[in-house]
């Protein structure tokens, strides 16, 4: 509708410029007849004269531009179907380097301020909501075509890796030393112990039972009992002397042998050899894999029920972080400079980056096209523009005709 509407524009421009032509030469025509009868008839003639040689030599230079004038293959005519690849090359540098100067574009952006525009644009509660149906519905898409068992591969194969790059002795070693600082290997000892009473305690019939299979059978039924009692009473009364004595020398012991343990995981070649094969073994067990798959099937059924329920805790989390953003946009000035720094710099990058391929994107395209298409494309692009240049070369023809006639008659 666009082509039809400038095809339309151009006849017309074209109807009227060889419509002046015309009548610059039936203007000629007729003061040449009657050229003796009045004295102003000779200046009419002489635009006309000069006006018909202006609208032929624009109408020529115009139609050059396109095709042969007259179908005459005159040389340096026809220039645009001559020359369309290096037009298409002219073309593509021209936007290449106009239009995708990234200085241009950056300062663009920020003269309209985008980080306050999205701010406000986010403030609205239904963009918040919408940005959650959106998310759900990429995330519902994304699970259902993904492949499990490669997801649970790549879990499974990226904790391995990750883990393999650790040293895991060491990193116990730190760990062990972060938790048990402060005195808390007292707390660990007791709880030991205690748990230990416990056992023991809820364990009776089995503790006894395996302490009179250890007996002479000549031994009496109730020394099972007496052991198991002493047994209990011991570990009961050690448990006693740990919280009245904070000197026990069971806790001073407790804590050298836990110091050994955290200095040996760091330092010792063969206990961290023992690590590294202890942890490569764990790593290849099929547990692993198990896990990964599990974990990645809970994970993505929880993702989908979430996605695909309105209302979900998944969509409000996500309108609710839209909100909040747009709030912390709206307050803080800092974060809107952020933002704008942000997305000029990935503009600028992005432009910088394949600016040369879109421009060689358009060239391609333009060579690309039918010749007499790209021809006709550039004709009604500007076509009815060009059509001026007939009309006002018609009319300064002319009157620069008339004017050289006028001197010429003032010469003696």
């Amino acid at each position: 509708m666009e082509d039809q509407q400038r095809l339309q524009d151009l006849r017309r421009m074209q109807l009227l410029a060889t419509g002046l032509l015309v009548m610059a030469g039936m203007l000629f025509v007729v003061t040449s007849i009657w050229r003796d009868t009045m004295p102003w008839i000779p200046y009419v003639r002489a635009f006309a004269e000069a006006a018909m040689v202006g609208a032929f030599a624009d109408w020529f230079a115009v139609t050059a531009l396109f095709r042969h004038p007259l179908g005459i293959p005159i040389p340096h005519t026809a220039i645009i179907p001559a020359r369309k690849t290096r037009i298409a090359v002219s073309f593509g540098r021209f936007i290449e380097t106009n239009f995708l100067d990234p200085d241009q574009i950056t300062e663009r952006i920020c003269r309209h301020d985008p980080a306050t525009r999205l701010a406000h644009w986010l403030r609205n509660p239904k963009r918040g909501e919408q940005i959650a149906d959106l998310a759900a519905e990429a995330v519902s898409g994304v699970l259902r075509v993904v492949n499990d068992e490669d997801v649970s591969q790549a879990l499974a194969n990226g904790l391995s890796r990750r883990l393999e790059t650790i040293p895991v002795a060491p990193l116990l070693g730190r760990l062990l030393g972060v938790l048990l600082s402060g005195g808390r290997q007292r707390d660990v000892l007791m709880q030991i112990v205690s748990l230990l009473a416990e056992v023991i305690a809820s364990n009776e019939v089995e503790i006894r039972r395996r302490i009179a299979g250890e007996l002479p059978v000549w031994v009496p039924r109730i020394v099972d009992q007496r052991i198991y009692e002493r047994l209990l009473e011991g570990v009961q009364r050690l448990l006693r002397e740990l919280r009245e004595d904070p000197d026990h020398p069971l806790y001073q012991q407790f804590t050298a042998l836990i110091d050994r343990w955290i200095v040996n995981l760091q330092f010792d070649p063969q206990i961290q050899q023992q690590g590294e094969a202890l942890k490569r073994e764990v790593l290849a067990h099929p547990l692993v894999r198990e896990w990964a798959e599990a974990s990645w099937r809970d994970v993505k059924l929880t993702l989908l029920d979430q996605s695909v329920t309105p209302a979900s805790p998944l969509r409000r989390s996500i309108a609710l972080a839209v909100t909040q953003f747009a709030d912390i946009l709206e307050r803080d000035p800092e974060w809107r400079a952020k933002i704008e720094q942000w997305l000029t710099a990935a503009v600028a990058a992005l432009v910088r980056r394949y600016r040369r391929a879109i421009g060689e994107f358009v060239t391609q395209i333009i060579h690309s096209w039918d010749t007499a298409e790209v021809t006709r494309k550039i004709e009604l692009q500007f076509g009815r523009d060009l059509q001026f240049i007939r009309i006002n070369g018609t009319i300064v023809g002319g009157l620069v005709g008339l004017i050289i006639y006028s001197i010429a008659q003032l010469l003696p």
